[in-house]
């Protein structure tokens, strides 16, 4: 629904324009604009949703309790949030997983991140695909989608949760003849995805919000920690700060509201996501607020070749996991490269290995406030494609409670 109000901003009145529920999102999140003479000057991006407090929740349980959890903040980017848990525990403890340990668990990675980014398009396809054209290529993307779910079910033992994903690597690990099965399967899979890939971005069957898009340039800072895994080492964790967003947005009341933090890096907002990834590590040109579905499409087919790739490398006769973790006191940090962008994972262990202090930043922290400023300029439809084109994870993004006495 859009209720029009009207505001004062100095000598200019501005139109008010209030979304109190953005459609095709992940979340529960509201979107509130200010135009004049119909082009957005300023807006807020405001988390409605109630705060869950999967940091709280796991204080005190045991390592592999955490890795369980923390997969369920988010139905998107579950295997993410398992990832770097994985990661942050392991590096508490001094453990590093075996290699085919390290390389399922990025398959695993990776394959969420394709599911993750299939249902993204589903969501802007009405934004930037003709109607005549939106049924066939939404068809093809459910279609797709379930295919790449079952790669999810036979290696990680679930399309979403994948419970093979543990503490010390993977287990319990597929059959030989699994591997076998999907890399058969792989080379069509490409095919198909090409097919969809071309769709995607085809210039004729585009509407007039995409060829706006097409005509915004963008020059965001960008951070990345790697282009398919991650690494703690490619980013200072210590130079991330968190901010309540109604602390950040403090000029507008409607920033009250909001339920989310905002993560900001040396002091400054950065990008975080497929094109932050691309163009960090393979030196692309992303250009225009276009570019963020463009460099999507793009992370899509180099986690395909990558998925390949490992799947050629695992060795059966190695082993996928650490036998015999030893839990003790430590602090660590897991780093990954989630379908959004960057994701991190602090956590500290007491004297039996257990869990005295979790903390989560989400790649959508990062986001909000670049997203908030991609869109000045541009039409109010253009402005709410926009948001989607930058995927906003509520779930994972509601950190702040707010208690009244």
């Amino acid at each position: 629904m859009q209720v029009e109000l009207r505001r004062k901003s100095g000598e200019i009145i501005l139109g008010e324009i209030e979304l109190g529920k953005v459609c095709r999102v992940s979340g529960d999140a509201k979107l509130v604009m200010y135009e004049e003479g119909g082009e957005v000057q300023d807006a807020l991006f405001i988390s409605t949703a109630p705060v869950r407090g999967f940091e709280k929740m796991v204080i005190g349980k045991s390592p592999f309790f955490v890795v369980e959890a923390v997969m369920r903040i988010c139905g998107l980017c579950h295997a993410s949030h398992g990832i770097a848990a994985a990661e942050a525990i392991e590096n508490a403890i001094g453990v590093k997983p075996p290699k085919n340990g390290v390389l399922l668990r990025e398959a695993l990675g990776l394959i969420n991140r394709i599911q993750s980014h299939l249902l993204e398009f589903l969501m802007v396809v009405p934004d930037l695909v003709v109607p005549e054209e939106r049924e066939k290529l939404i068809l093809m993307l459910i279609d797709f989608h379930t295919k790449i779910g079952d790669f999810l079910l036979k290696l990680g033992g679930a399309m979403t949760h994948p419970p093979n994903l543990t503490v010390g690597g993977i287990n319990p690990v597929p059959k030989w003849s699994v591997f076998n099965n999907l890399k058969a399967r792989l080379p069509k899979t490409l095919r198909s995805w090409n097919e969809l890939a071309h769709l995607l971005v085809d210039e004729d069957i585009q509407t007039d919000v995409a060829m706006e898009l097409r005509e915004k340039k963008l020059d965001n800072r960008y951070l990345s920690s790697g282009l398919f895994y991650g690494d703690r080492f490619n980013i200072d964790v210590r130079k991330i700060k968190l901010i309540p967003y109604y602390e950040f947005r403090k000029d507008n009341p409607s920033s009250k509201e909001s339920t989310t933090m905002i993560a900001m890096y040396k002091g400054k907002p950065v990008e975080v996501g497929p094109r932050a990834r691309l163009s960090t590590y393979r030196e692309k040109s992303y250009s225009t607020l276009y570019d963020l579905h463009t460099a999507r499409v793009d992370d899509v087919s180099i986690a395909l070749h990558r998925l390949s790739s490992i799947l050629d490398s695992l060795d059966m006769k190695e082993p996928f996991r650490n036998q015999n973790i030893v839990f003790g006191p430590g602090k660590g940090v897991g780093v990954y490269e989630a379908p959004r962008g960057t994701l991190v994972h602090i956590v500290e262990l007491g004297e039996e290995g257990r869990t005295l202090y979790s903390r989560i930043v989400v790649p959508t922290m990062f986001n909000i406030p670049v997203m908030e400023e991609s869109v000045k300029g541009l039409s109010v439809e253009a402005a709410e494609a926009v948001v989607r084109l930058y995927d906003p994870c509520i779930p994972c993004t509601t950190h702040v409670a707010r208690l009244r006495r």
